[in-house]
């Protein structure tokens, strides 16, 4: 049921579509019917994802996948936030929605449904209260990582099925969203779909569903048919002959600049806290290889997913002080085009008229309006040479300066 949008509203979603698969196009297509909305727009991690690894494919072919299926406008989630913490991945999507002006809601999947529980511990973890904290406090001493600790300490404060909420990776991104929201005070209406069929890691073939971490799982265990039969049939060729990056391409990357720097420094990192830095340093010299160098970093503490965005911050540069500084601004200065439609190209036009940012299909004409937005997408234009120089591709036609946006005529 439509809560009526207008015939000019549009909806946007944050999004990976690592790759775009069948829960997405469901995903689409009711944020469509729910709110009435004739333009979708999403915006889109580049070529590396939030849980701190590079996408199966880059940025350009999954935003190509995306229009092809019915998004009407893809846009770059900056990297600074793309490949980042749930709660920085909200921050940078939400604010560059908000920043647009042309947005009336945002849509996201949920395993809950339920959009008034997810409220409710939305605004728990946005107030913060002395007795939430106390809990959170006592959880992370004893030894629980942040995500556990701070489950447990939801658990003190409003129940166990409040704090359920936060065992499942969609219902932890939704509650995110509406934090965002709240905190930026932004003009978006909020809804969400329940996610139907397979969880996040899991897939269930009787219903042709499957989540986005099962399909990868596939790709890269070469059992490609079995991925591409939870995909649209539209753009699956894109995936079909593809050379799919993996972590273990950016291993001497990682290493170069872990060994390229003292702990000091590493301790700067993003990242970064409560000796991280000396367990990396340490794992340099019994390291043979990525999923080594990872294992011997995590630890109860530190999640795997922690440490691989913590390698990853550390070799591109991202310090504490520079996501503090750059993620300031209330806009993020520029909204990067990755492709786009007809009902997009129209939006476009909208969001010139009244963004605080500028819209970029063309870097060498396009540019940020602030100094926080050039460096913001200069993190970008490097996150895919880095993507390319990994996956031994030429610069000529992969390289940010040439490749243009697709238009789906």
């Amino acid at each position: 049921m439509s809560i009526s949008g207008g015939n000019n509203a549009a909806v946007g979603i944050i999004a990976e579509y690592n790759p775009f698969h069948k829960g997405h196009l469901h995903h689409l297509r009711q944020s469509r019917e729910l709110t009435g909305a004739e333009t979708v727009v999403a915006v889109m991690s580049g070529d590396f994802a939030q849980r701190g690894e590079p996408a199966l494919l880059d940025k350009w072919k999954r935003a190509e996948a995306a229009v092809r299926n019915g998004v009407d406008l893809v846009v770059e989630l900056p990297f600074l936030h793309a490949c980042n913490s749930a709660e920085h991945f909200a921050m940078g999507g939400v604010k560059l929605l908000a920043a647009m002006g042309a947005v009336s809601f945002i849509s996201f999947g949920s395993e809950s449904g339920d959009m008034a529980a997810l409220w409710e511990v939305a605004e728990i973890l946005s107030r913060e209260t002395e007795e939430f904290k106390r809990h959170l406090k006592e959880a992370a001493d004893s030894g629980l990582s942040f995500p556990a600790a701070r489950q447990a300490a939801v658990e003190k404060v409003a129940g166990g099925a409040a704090a359920g909420l936060l065992l499942n990776p969609n219902n932890i991104l939704a509650i995110e969203y509406l934090k965002q929201i709240k905190r930026q005070g932004a003009a978006l209406a909020p809804v969400t779909v329940k996610r139907r069929g397979a969880g996040y890691g899991e897939a269930a073939p009787e219903q042709g569903m499957a989540g986005a971490a099962a399909v990868r799982s596939l790709f890269l265990s070469e059992r490609r048919d079995e991925a591409l039969a939870y995909m649209p049939k539209e753009g699956r060729e894109l995936y079909e002959g593809a050379a799919f990056a993996r972590m273990e391409d950016f291993f001497s990357i990682v290493m170069y600049a872990a060994r390229t720097k003292s702990a000091e420094e590493i301790g700067e990192t993003l990242s970064a806290s409560e000796g991280l830095e000396h367990r990396l340093k340490s794992a340099l010299d019994v390291a043979g290889d990525m999923e080594g160098l990872i294992k011997a970093v995590k630890s109860r503490r530190y999640t795997e997913t922690r440490v691989r965005r913590f390698l990853l911050h550390n070799a591109f540069g991202i310090t504490k002080e520079l996501f503090r500084r750059l993620s300031a601004p209330p806009s993020p200065g520029y909204f990067r085009v990755l492709a786009l439609n007809g009902r997009g190209r129209a939006l476009l036009r909208r969001v010139k008229g009244a963004s605080a940012g500028a819209v970029v299909t063309n870097l060498s004409r396009g540019r940020p309006t602030s100094l926080e937005g050039a460096e913001m997408l200069a993190l970008d234009v490097l996150a895919a040479d880095l993507y390319n120089l990994a996956l031994r591709r030429s610069f000529g036609g992969r390289s940010d300066y040439r490749a243009r946006p697709y238009m789906l005529q």
